[in-house]
């Protein structure tokens, strides 16, 4: 059975806390609430008890990624820290993982499910089991070998631990898939592949009124190990002029998978046709780019500009034709008094 591990898109900090709180009593149902940082977020539990307790464990590191050779040894040392007020008896176990949606989630898997990518037969444990007196930290070691005849490229497990029973204590508490861990992912060195496609590189609109324009970048690894892209996108005017550079944050991809990242250019004035060229580094010297064309046109205020404009026209050319109409009337008012006074003129020679 799979089981989905969530997990953030951002680079894992250095510690990951998870906390726990069972409630019980006569309640008929309680619940396990996980608190997660960076890899691990909320699974809820059913439990059953009459008292009232916290359980914290913070595992760090919450990640870790390294290159190995084949047939090469490697030691990694994770530390668990129980804050809880109680002693906790914790099992832990090395299980493969995958990443199959764009939310980068590991998801636990068999051997045989993780394919090419797996890794847990790689580990041995100093310890499956570790006793942890209240506030006290534990550490336990993984033995890492490669085979010689690994394949190059990623592969993936992690260490999970899980709360057990306290020893000698009737069973009181159910802990139901509550488990937290530190993933690995490791590079075989050799031969790897490195491909990556830019499936999608948009805007919500070709044409917008203003800015800002937001642009989202969908990019599929199609190598043979995890990648975390250098990508960018460069915005350029109507004339080729470069206006501005956007950094995207940088995500892990797994393996024949895609993930989204979004970034948003806060320019809210524009007039005109914009290029944007996303560029993704995701190799030793590879890079790929795609280009997409948009428009800023704030025509609402243009058509307002040009109903104010044609008023103003209208209005002058009405004032000009009453003007002008005002001096026609002069004028034939002029002329008939002229005509008026030469026919009062020949009257009076007549007379």
């Amino acid at each position: 059975m799979k089981n989905n591990l969530p997990t953030s898109s951002a680079i894992a900090p250095e510690k990951c806390l998870q906390k726990h709180r069972i409630l019980g009593g006569p309640k008929p149902i309680s619940r396990l609430l996980i608190l997660g940082v960076a890899y691990f977020s909320a699974l809820f539990i059913g439990v059953s008890q009459t008292s009232a307790q916290d359980i914290s464990i913070v595992v760090s590191p919450p990640r870790t990624d390294f290159n190995i050779k084949p047939g090469e040894t490697l030691q990694k040392t994770i530390k668990v820290t129980n804050s809880s007020p109680t002693e906790l008896i914790l099992g832990a176990q090395v299980i493969d993982f995958i990443v199959m949606d764009d939310a980068g989630t590991p998801i636990k898997v068999t051997e045989e499910a993780s394919g090419r990518f797996l890794a847990s037969p790689w580990f041995t444990l100093d310890q499956t089991e570790l006793v942890i007196a209240p506030k006290e930290t534990a550490q336990i070691t993984a033995i890492i070998t490669a085979p010689k005849n690994a394949l190059p490229g990623g592969h993936y497990a992690g260490i999970y631990f899980q709360p057990k029973e306290r020893r000698g204590e009737k069973k009181t508490i159910s802990y139901t898939n509550a488990q937290v861990g530190s993933l690995f992912g490791l590079t075989v060195a050799g031969d790897i592949n490195y491909d990556a496609v830019i499936k999608d590189f948009s805007t919500k609109s070709n044409l917008n009124e203003f800015g800002p324009i937001d642009f989202s970048l969908s990019l599929e690894n199609q190598s043979d190990t995890h990648i975390s892209p250098d990508s960018s996108i460069k915005i350029y005017d109507m004339f080729g002029r470069e206006l501005e550079t956007l950094k995207l944050d940088q995500l892990n991809i797994f393996p024949f998978t895609q993930r989204s990242q979004t970034a948003k250019w806060s320019q809210v004035w524009g007039f005109g046709q914009y290029k944007a060229t996303a560029t993704v580094a995701y190799g030793p010297g590879l890079t790929t780019s795609r280009d997409l064309t948009f428009w800023i046109i704030p025509y609402r205020l243009i058509a307002a500009i040009l109903v104010i404009l044609l008023v103003l026209l209208a209005s002058i050319i009405s004032i000009r034709r009453h003007i002008a109409h005002r001096l026609d009337s002069r004028d034939e008012t002029i002329d008939e008094l002229k005509r008026k006074i030469a026919e009062m003129e020949n009257n009076q020679r007549q007379s």
